[in-house]
């Protein structure tokens, strides 16, 4: 496979380093690579030696584009659908005779509103003359976009919202950015550095690396007048400022602020982590608003990497962050709020030194260029076979119904490494803990046919929902979607990354749809989270939602040794009696588990992940179980 990735700007923008990480990773994985950007691609000496062919866009057209095999490519993925890209998108796509993959990053409507002037609900009524004359180059063009995108092989996109942009039967693949590891580091400051631009001793820093443009240009603003005003406080505070201004976001009388602020000249890559190290607080700054909500602040994992509090809005990548422990999540974003957030950081060095471990440890697990590497490579493989969406593994289809199953049973690494090897996409973590979302999958497909109605208790994030409604399931999915136990918040954006599956907010069994019965119950790391005194109304609910004939499933944690073992034992007793299973069945599985060396999980690093910042005398190692239910009705009391 050769792929050449068309880039909007040089290697100069952030784009460039997601491209340039990704393409390295798939070269390593045996894919040809090439990236054309149109100005000039020396650039790349900035961002360091990487093993593919770069060319400026003539080079493109003239015989410059060359991969490791001799061919020509197979799929061109354009980074952006703006005018630059798609024009040399679509004529190389039609010279090739390939296919062709677009990226979203940013709501470019909003970009090219912002630019032209004009309110983003208006650009639909804008005389297509007017259109016509006024985008080209950076800008997207809001009827060609769609076009382009409509006669994509595939789409990427950098965060979820932007799949509201998806054509129909065009696959789709959120792919994140990430750091790299041997740059981003959680180091102390240098003081020679610190020295060279001129901050004294008891001076704070704030640290940002962004460029200013029409559509950030208010944020900036609010950023500049926070730092002002924590100085006024008597509060000495310089904001370490890199990046390029492309508008002038502070009015004449104002100009005054730039005395707190050091501006550092572009940099090469290696040199970024150096300045971000400074920092006592990194600030993302900005608010919920058609620009941000659509947008992956690619310089977020850099921050949270550095291990210092991050400050970012309550939309984009905060989504997925705990505020207070994780991050500091912006409300408003003006420059009250900013101002007042920094004060209390900067006064309180445990809370600091809290958030940046927070940070940190997110970083550790959520960004890997070679995860998102992977993510692209599965995409181009439907995109150049022609799937119309992902799909579970061939190995998995037609799969026979209603096979018997025990009612208890408990996951092994036998059965992880079948999962890894069948659904990878559903084994994320690489711990034992990753073998209940496919023991789900599988055990639904084994135990309900095809069209059944079926309701997740718990979804989350509803990716085994997701794949069984491609199956052509009828998936319901009942959550809070308040952020309890680490779950998502925001509901209209998982409800447009999963159009297939209907999605309730709310709290089982009362906000359950009223009237409706389903074939199947199912939940997965749920129910140990319930209060003793809820177990039997929930059991009584699936009794009472499960037709005739259906059937109740649940993955289930369970600490079998350490602290907290009696407590999950009388919950999980409570449970299984609740169900109808026999409490001698449950004796003689938990007797088998005590000597099963392949049941437990949680390995050291994956204790340490799930611990985060809590100290380890409050969140001892204990010896975790998945405990597994498959109840037939007809077995129940």
């Amino acid at each position: 496979m050769n792929v050449l990735f068309v880039n909007y700007h040089d290697f100069t923008s952030n784009s460039a380093v997601h491209i340039c990480n990704l393409a390295q990773e798939l070269s390593a994985a045996g894919v040809g690579c090439a990236v054309a950007v149109p100005g000039d691609p020396r650039t790349i000496e900035l961002l360091g030696d990487y093993p593919f062919a770069t060319m400026d866009f003539d080079g493109a057209r003239d015989g410059g584009l060359r991969f490791p095999d001799g061919g020509p490519p197979s799929l061109i993925h354009a980074w952006t659908p703006r005018e630059v890209v798609r024009e040399l998108t679509e004529e190389l796509s039609e010279r090739h005779g390939c296919p062709y993959v677009v990226h979203l990053e940013d709501n470019e409507d909003a970009i090219t509103a912002d630019r032209l002037g004009v309110a983003v609900d208006e650009l639909p009524s804008m005389p297509a003359s007017r259109l016509d004359a006024s985008i080209s180059g950076p800008l997207s063009h809001p009827v060609r976009m769609r076009e382009l995108i409509g006669g994509a092989a595939g789409m990427t996109v950098i965060i979820d919202r932007l799949l509201e942009f998806q054509a129909e039967d065009v696959p789709a693949e959120v792919v994140w950015p990430a750091y790299e590891d041997e740059l981003f580091t959680a180091e102390p400051a240098e003081a020679e550095l610190r020295r060279s631009l001129g901050i004294a001793d008891g001076e704070a820093v704030i640290v940002y690396a962004g460029n200013a443009h029409s559509s950030n240009a208010d944020e900036m603003r609010s950023l500049y007048l926070a730092v002002a005003a924590v100085n006024r406080n008597g509060r000495p505070l310089r904001l370490v400022r890199l990046g390029r201004d492309f508008v002038r976001f502070l009015e004449p009388e104002l100009r005054s602020i730039e005395r707190h602020v050091i501006h550092v000249p572009l940099q090469a890559r290696r040199e970024v982590p150096r300045y971000l190290r400074l920092a006592d607080v990194l600030v993302q700054p900005g608010r919920p608003g058609a620009f941000n909500d659509y947008r992956f602040p690619s310089k977020l994992p850099e921050f949270l990497a550095s291990g210092r509090p991050v400050v970012l809005p309550a939309t984009n990548l905060g989504r997925f962050l705990a505020d207070g422990e994780e991050c500091v999540l912006l409300k408003r974003g003006d420059a009250l709020e900013l101002a007042q957030v920094v004060e209390r950081l900067l006064a309180d060095d445990e809370l600091r030194e809290r958030l940046g471990a927070g940070a940190r440890a997110f970083a550790e697990r959520s960004f890997s260029w070679e995860a998102s590497a992977g993510k692209l490579a599965g995409l181009y493989e439907r995109a150049l076979a022609g799937a119309p969406a992902p799909r579970p593994p061939r190995a998995l289809r037609g799969r026979p119904a209603r096979t018997p199953l025990p009612r208890v049973g408990y996951g092994t690494v036998r059965a992880y490494c079948g999962y890894a090897e069948r659904l990878p996409e559903l084994v994320a973590s690489g711990d034992l803990k990753d073998v209940q979302r496919p023991w789900a999958f599988e055990t639904i497909l084994a135990a309900v046919p095809p069209g059944a109605r079926l309701l997740e208790i718990g979804a989350g994030e509803p990716a085994v929902a997701a794949m069984l409604a491609e199956l052509g399931y009828e998936v319901t999915v009942i959550d809070p979607y308040d952020g309890r136990d680490r779950g998502p918040s925001a509901l209209e954006p998982l409800r447009a990354a999963y159009p297939g599956v209907r999605i309730v907010r709310g709290l089982f069994p009362q906000d359950a749809p009223p009237g409706e019965s389903f074939d199947c119950v199912y939940s997965i790391s749920v129910l140990e989270h319930l209060p003793a005194d809820a177990i039997e109304d929930v059991c009584l609910g699936m009794r009472q939602l499960t037709a005739d004939g259906g059937v109740t499933i649940h993955a289930v944690d369970h600490v079998l040794l350490g602290p907290g073992d009696e407590d999950h034992l009388a919950r999980l007793r409570l449970l299984t009696g609740s169900l109808g299973v026999p409490a001698g069945e449950l004796d003689s599985l938990l007797a088998r588990l005590a000597e099963d060396p392949e049941a437990y999980f949680l390995s050291a690093e994956s204790h340490d992940r799930w611990r985060g910042v809590t100290p380890y005398d409050e969140f001892p190692m204990r010896r975790c179980v998945s405990i597994e239910l498959v109840v037939p009705l007809d077995e129940r009391l």
